[in-house]
């Protein structure tokens, strides 16, 4: 699996979409993540079951995040390395370790594991 970051902002768009907010999802408590992106909109759940990584802010340069184009170009090349090609795979969670970060203030960042939500599997 390769393993991609997505930034999280919470703040309102023109869709009204960027959001987080507690849910349950699956049976499991959490927080649901709304991104809102000009190549794509994305949905995740983070499990209050795993844990979140707190990082001085500095580290920040240090990933680089993914949009909605660049996840679509290696879901298409994991599914033409791993079945010769065909429709991509439905399910972003066996193509991808996911992990969003959001700014919590100006010294700190919170990495959160996530899942892509509605794509039918949450392991």
């Amino acid at each position: 699996k390769d393993t991609i970051f997505i930034h999280f902002e919470n703040k309102t768009g023109a869709k009204n979409w960027n959001k987080k907010f507690m849910y349950e999802y699956e049976r499991k408590e959490g927080f649901y993540f709304n991104v809102e992106h000009i190549k794509g909109d994305m949905a995740f759940f983070y499990d209050f079951n795993t844990k979140p990584d707190t990082l001085c802010i500095k580290h920040l340069k240090e990933y680089h995040f993914s949009d909605m184009e660049e996840i679509n170009i290696k879901e298409w090349e994991y599914n033409k390395q791993r079945f010769g090609g065909g429709p991509p795979i439905s399910n972003k969670n066996w193509v991808f370790h996911t992990y969003l970060i959001e700014v919590i203030s100006k010294k700190q960042f919170v990495i959160y594991p996530v899942i892509w939500r509605n794509e039918g599997v949450i392991d």
